[in-house]
């Protein structure tokens, strides 16, 4: 439970220390004095996130501190599980919130992380604040306000989460083979399109190079063919081979005498005859040429077609010749998909089957649950003053038969939940959201809250004007189902019913003062004629009259 509380530097608080004691905690004052604001500050030692909005205006920091005393057991399994150390059944929990750096949060002065703290917490309080009544016109909090009441559901539903997983990824494996499939196929099409083009072309290697050559000779034929003739000519026309002969013959008579006179003629020869050789080999080239205009149009056509090819791919003729081999290759490598797909299908039909049986047991097991809720809940509404009230908890199911079909399987499970309400005899049930009024609403609330106790074995409720929309007799009904909460569990309750504040053990009274130009929150703690007095100011519009102070005392009794 929580023994003490310490607020410091809190928007409006400057510094303020109250003790609480077990039992039925009331805090009351007139709307605007801080009591929403303590009640924030303790939110911030559950784990809530922190705003640097509210250090208060001149100064660098907050501090919130409490001490809670003694401790359950599952706090003590969570601080063991952390190593943090407690003596005397203590636990002393504090927030730091600096304005212009980090926050610091510290278990029995060692400092933890936020998820720690939560983790610590969650075993120790629950804060119900205004809008969490307003949940209850919220269908998408139903499934949580069900799977809260009964601890089995967890486990149940942790074991759907892991089936949901397992679905999942053999779903996303069988739809990325089947993409790749699809894509593969495209793929194997565009290669075999561009095989049997670059096969219908018949690409030599350097081709290019025979074809510029043979197309130079072809563009200028006539300009080769008059120089061959005329150096043909040339040579065979004069007497110059018949004159070197003769020369090469006269150096015989001397090529004894000097060893110079034997390499001249042998010069000359030498000469002679490879003059001889191109005359003849001129002769054959000029006989040899013929003009062939089809030639020249088809090798130009030709070029023209390899220069496309080339443009077209990004390659080379001798790239592309390699390309060709590279096509032939992956086309013969290309996998046989249907088996794979096949394994994968039947791997998406058998986690399918077993998610459907983890959802169905998931499913049954919130059934059974929303049941006992609906009896139970009919009983506390008896108790606050609606006798004639039916509660009613739906779970609607989408079809599940479609293996492919992963839609119906969120994250919580496959179910849809809907509470639906009637408060009059004879009236038919109806969506809550549609038919309560603020009242009955507060009143559900509360009759789910009493439910969802017992089975969280927690140090600390608070209410923070959980009686919003009740009045007179329902009242004091609110206020007798708080206080039998109270038997069990600390109870801190904002309120503005005096039959809620009498039937408290213990009142507090939340006011600001203006000081030195700066507004103040404080609290005091009231003895029995200081009740009396708050009592007649919640019962009194105006001025506290003595029928307002009667009526106190009576609430008092």
């Amino acid at each position: 439970m929580l023994r003490h509380l310490e607020v410091k530097q809190f928007a409006i608080i400057e510094d303020l220390e109250v003790s609480f004691e077990t039992g039925m905690n009331v805090l009351t004052g007139e709307t605007g004095a801080g009591k929403s604001l303590l009640i924030d500050a303790i939110g911030l030692l559950l784990g809530d996130r922190a705003n640097k909005e509210v250090v208060r205006s001149g100064s660098d920091k907050a501090t919130v501190r409490a001490l809670f005393s003694p401790l359950s057991t599952p706090v003590k399994k969570m601080l063991d599980k952390l190593e943090i150390p407690y003596e005397d059944e203590e636990l002393l929990i504090e927030r730091r919130i600096h304005k212009n750096s980090g926050n610091l949060i510290k278990i029995n002065r060692e400092t933890v992380t936020l998820q720690d703290l939560k983790g610590i917490t969650q075993c120790l309080a629950d804060i119900h604040t205004q809008h969490d009544t307003k949940r209850l016109i919220n269908p998408d909090t139903y499934q949580d306000l069900l799977d809260g009441y009964d601890t089995s559901i967890n486990a149940l539903k942790v074991a759907y989460q892991s089936k949901r997983t397992l679905y999942l990824n053999a779903l996303s494996d069988y739809s990325s083979l089947k993409l790749e499939k699809n894509k593969t196929l495209e793929t194997m099409d565009m290669l075999r399109f561009q095989l049997e083009d670059l096969e219908n072309h018949q690409l030599v290697k350097d081709e290019e190079a025979s074809i510029e050559a043979r197309l130079d000779t072809l563009q200028n034929f006539d300009k080769i063919f008059s120089a061959l003739k005329s150096t043909y000519t040339a040579l065979d026309d004069s007497n110059a081979l018949e004159t070197l002969y003769d020369g090469a013959r006269s150096l015989s008579d001397i090529e004894d005498y000097k060893e110079a006179y034997k390499d001249y003629k042998a010069r000359i020869e030498s000469a002679y005859y490879d003059l001889d050789d191109i005359r003849q080999s001129l002769y054959d080239e000029v006989n040899g040429m013929d003009f062939d205009p089809d030639e020249l149009e088809t090798l130009e056509s030709r070029q023209y077609d390899l220069e496309q090819l080339k443009r077209k791919y990004h390659r080379s003729i001798n790239e592309l010749i390699d390309y060709q081999d590279e096509i032939k290759e992956r086309l013969d490598t290309f996998g046989d998909f249907d088996k794979a797909l096949e394994e994968r299908k039947n791997k998406v039909i058998s986690t399918h089957a077993a998610l459907k049986d983890a959802s169905k047991a998931l499913s049954d097991q919130r059934k059974t649950t929303a049941k006992t809720i609906e009896t139970a809940l009919e009983k506390e509404l008896k108790d606050l003053e609606l006798p004639d009230a039916k509660f009613k908890i739906l779970l609607n199911q989408n079809a599940l038969e479609d293996p492919f079909d992963k839609s119906p399987f969120k994250a919580s499970g496959t179910d849809s939940v809907d509470f639906h309400l009637s408060t009059n005899k004879g009236e038919p049930l109806k969506p809550l959201k549609n038919v309560a009024s603020g009242g009955e609403l507060s009143r559900i609330m509360l009759a789910l809250k009493t439910l969802l106790l017992m089975q969280d074995n927690l140090d600390l409720i608070i209410f923070d004007e959980i009686d919003t929309g009740v009045s007179g007799y329902v009242a004091s009904q609110v206020a007798k189902k708080m206080a039998s909460i109270s038997e069990s569990v600390q109870v801190l309750a904002i309120t503005h019913l005096p039959q809620v504040a009498a039937k408290s053990d213990h009142h507090y009274y939340i006011y600001k003062k203006t000081q030195d130009d700066r507004t103040t929150t404080f609290i005091d703690s009231l003895d029995h004629e200081g009740r009396i007095q708050a009592l007649a100011q919640m019962i009194s519009s105006d001025e506290v009259s003595e029928h307002a102070l009667n009526s106190a005392r009576e609430l008092l009794k």
